[in-house]
């Protein structure tokens, strides 16, 4: 039983080519995780998560798995009646300071569940400390328009840049936040986290799909 549910975002723009969202959390705001390279995420009511993926048992949901879930909307009407376009909605939002441009119908795509991982969560860096038994619900959200309007950093992250996905796989196995950001400091940036793992984990499952 994991006692946190974190909704983790894989943004992908196709102009000028193929490219994910990535951020560095800004230690300001983050007890947790300060510092470290990762895509945008938000925690959820764990009761939500039952809602978007198959179950197992009683209504236990199975982790360490891809997923295909249904692809739904977001930034169009009716868009938060799902919640996968509310979660996306909700993150875009709070995180990424582009409620405006949703509203106006100048940000929109589609976005699924594409993976879930279940894992104990260390905070080494942070000033939370705790060991959190988390599962990390992936949705892939690929942007149709707007994908220009994403600032270049937001309240909750000091940098945000789009980043090749091969590159952010390389960095992930390397644990080189700087081969992504590389005006950062090496002393306050670092690769870490169920997040960017879940990330590259849908990266490579969505290559194989279209080889």
């Amino acid at each position: 039983m994991h006692s946190e549910a974190v909704a983790a975002f894989v943004f992908l723009r196709n102009v000028p080519r193929s490219q994910v969202l990535v951020g560095i959390r800004r230690p300001e705001v983050n007890d947790r995780h300060p510092g470290v390279v990762s895509v945008p995420t938000l925690r959820i009511p764990a009761e939500l998560v039952p809602h978007m993926m198959p179950a197992t048992g009683a209504g236990e949901v199975m982790a360490n798995r891809d997923l295909r879930g249904p692809r739904r909307s977001f930034g169009t009407a009716r868009s938060t009646t799902t919640p996968e376009g509310l979660l996306v909605e909700a993150v875009l939002s709070k995180k990424l300071r582009m409620g405006d441009a949703l509203e106006s119908g100048l940000v929109a795509g589609c976005c699924a569940v594409r993976c879930v991982l279940g894992g104990e969560v260390d905070d080494p860096t942070g000033r939370d400390g705790r060991l959190e038994s988390t599962l990390m619900v992936t949705i892939e959200a690929e942007l149709d328009h707007g994908a220009h309007r994403v600032p270049d950093s937001t309240a909750s992250y000091s940098a945000l840049s789009w980043a090749e996905p091969m590159e952010l796989a390389t960095a992930w196995r390397t644990r080189d936040g700087q081969r992504l950001f590389p005006d950062a400091s090496p002393l306050e940036v670092c690769m870490r986290g169920l997040c960017v793992q879940s990330a590259v984990r849908v990266i490579e499952t969505r290559d194989a799909q279209v080889v």
